[in-house]
């Protein structure tokens, strides 16, 4: 007899379903903006903000034919897909973020996934809530980037690079951290921002593009690494360690550029996840995501009265990554 551990790992794995990922003969739908690094042509479903996002994007032929067959979802109004009913909630998340309840036409395990949750996350009683570890509330003492450490670096006119993991990043950052302040971004993410300037001296960049050839024209004097990885972060102190160098080889000066790390605005601290949870009639978790976040974050949870259990094995299911 299965348990329901493994019976959620089965409708996730087999049914026609898949969730921020693509398979052949499945449809995907997507959560968040940027649900996929690279957006596979194929049966799409998404809230329709999201969708009205992606249409701004720089989308290939085959990835806007697509766009222009998705199914359109609302908030709170139930689909089927297979054998399974669904209903997208709001995450609380920009372009129209979805957590996805998830339940077998008979009516159990109910399931409730989500990627990334704002403080206005529409919770779901269920089973199983399949969270995804974010360091806002998975790491003890986390810092959230605020206001004040962007108008600070704006007012000493410090050329500034916000390395960011996703579009949805960009724009909380954007929203609650730059308002007022002239910046520019990463040509991905210019359609999703607004009051751009060219020659603003605080970008907002994306993770993978650290090589660009955009941004090695821009003289940089501070990073902020928002939600970034461990293997990310090395990346980009890589980067910026051997950026100084040159600088310092050109000009005899040194340069050393001033990295610091900060965890995205504009999501569930963990005083809200707990709430969320509770709301949700405590559920078990399934927890996901990057190990240096997922082990204290399953710590944490479990010492507040979680059943916790770890999906590791990224090859097993191509939902959790």
């Amino acid at each position: 007899m299965l348990t329901d551990r493994d019976a959620v790992l089965r409708i996730l794995a087999r049914e026609r379903l898949s969730i921020d990922s693509a398979a052949p003969g499945r449809t995907t739908f997507l959560s968040h903006l940027g649900a996929m690094p690279k957006l596979i042509p194929g049966p799409w479903i998404a809230h329709r903000e999201l969708l009205y996002a992606l249409a701004l994007a720089n989308l290939s032929p085959d990835q806007r034919r697509s766009l222009a067959q998705a199914i359109l979802v609302d908030y709170d109004r139930e689909f089927g897909v297979g054998r399974l009913l669904l209903q997208a909630l709001p995450s609380g998340l920009p372009f129209g973020g979805a957590s996805l309840a998830v339940r077998p036409r008979g009516g159990s395990p109910r399931c409730l996934y989500t990627w990334a949750l704002g403080p206005d996350a529409q919770p779901a009683p269920c089973d199983w809530l399949l969270l995804r570890a974010q360091p806002e509330w998975a790491l003890e003492g986390a810092e959230v980037l605020r206001g004040e450490d962007t108008q600070t670096l704006h007012a000493l006119g410090s050329d500034v690079v916000i390395f960011v993991p996703s579009a949805v990043a960009a724009r909380q950052v954007a929203d609650h951290c730059l308002r007022g302040i002239p910046i520019t971004a990463h040509p991905r993410f210019l359609p999703h921002l607004s009051d751009t300037e060219h020659d603003a001296k605080i970008a907002l960049w994306p993770m993978d593009a650290v090589p660009s050839q955009s941004l090695s024209r821009r003289r940089v004097t501070a990073v902020i690494i928002v939600d970034g990885t461990e293997t990310t972060t090395r990346t980009i102190l890589r980067w910026a360690a051997e950026r100084s160098d040159a600088r310092e080889a050109e000009t005899g000066k040194p340069n050393e550029i001033e990295v610091t790390e900060a965890s995205c605005p504009g999501r569930l601290s963990r005083s809200g996840l707990l709430r969320f949870w509770e709301a949700c009639e405590r559920p078990s978790i399934l927890l996901r995501g990057d190990p240096t976040w997922t082990g204290p974050g399953q710590e944490w949870l479990r010492a507040n009265g979680a059943a916790v259990e770890l999906q590791v094995d990224s090859t097993q299911l191509g939902l959790f990554e």
